[in-house]
């Protein structure tokens, strides 16, 4: 898988704190082990009223939150593609991936997939990428894994890729009581002529 990395010049730990602040929108994503977004996810969501309805309320807050996040993010997405880079507050804002450490995650790994957010909400499938920008990771560090190689990744860097190779979540390395591996998790998608961003 070919990944393209690049810095993100903002202060993560107060992107961090923020996170962990709004702990009371946080969602439970699995019974076994802990799994948590901030933010709705299509691919989590589906294309329905838990999604839209979602989106709505929670991209207020978001977007009052980190605003000054999404800005930059779309001037750095907007300098690599050469073009501007939108948002569409119909569509759920990118979101955070937030896992609490847990033993369990030494040896639990995302499933292997593709990414198909696009064609779960009827965007059509032309120019799509997706984006992870890491905003706190354990004492183990994190990355992504493809069948190939393990993508480790780096707090204020962003891994930018198409999302059509099957990858998948690392596991934890180590586990330390009171860590987070967090991060900011989107995808792009060209409609009616205009890249935009969402999750």
């Amino acid at each position: 898988m070919e990944v393209i990395r690049l810095p993100v010049d903002l202060p993560m730990n107060l992107v961090n704190s923020k996170v962990l602040k709004l702990k009371d929108f946080w969602e439970s994503r699995s019974n076994d082990f802990p799994f948590f977004t901030l933010g709705k996810a299509a691919y989590l969501d589906g294309n329905n009223n838990i999604y839209t309805d979602g989106a709505k309320k929670l991209n207020k807050i978001l977007i009052k939150e980190f605003k000054s996040l999404y800005t930059h993010i779309q001037s750095i997405l907007s300098l690599e593609f050469n073009e501007d880079i939108h948002l569409n507050t119909e569509l759920a804002l990118p979101g955070f991936h937030i896992f609490p450490s847990d033993p369990k995650l030494l040896s639990i790994a995302g499933n292997w997939h593709i990414d198909t957010p696009h064609l779960t909400l009827n965007l059509g499938d032309k120019d799509t990428y997706a984006f992870t920008l890491p905003i706190q990771l354990p004492t183990g560090g994190g990355g992504m894994e493809s069948r190939e190689s393990y993508h480790a990744y780096e707090v204020g860097q962003m891994i930018l890729h198409k999302g059509n190779e099957l990858h998948r979540i690392a596991n934890f390395k180590e586990y330390k009581l009171n860590e987070h591996r967090i991060t900011l998790q989107g995808h792009i998608v060209r409609v009616n002529g205009r890249l935009y961003m969402f999750w």
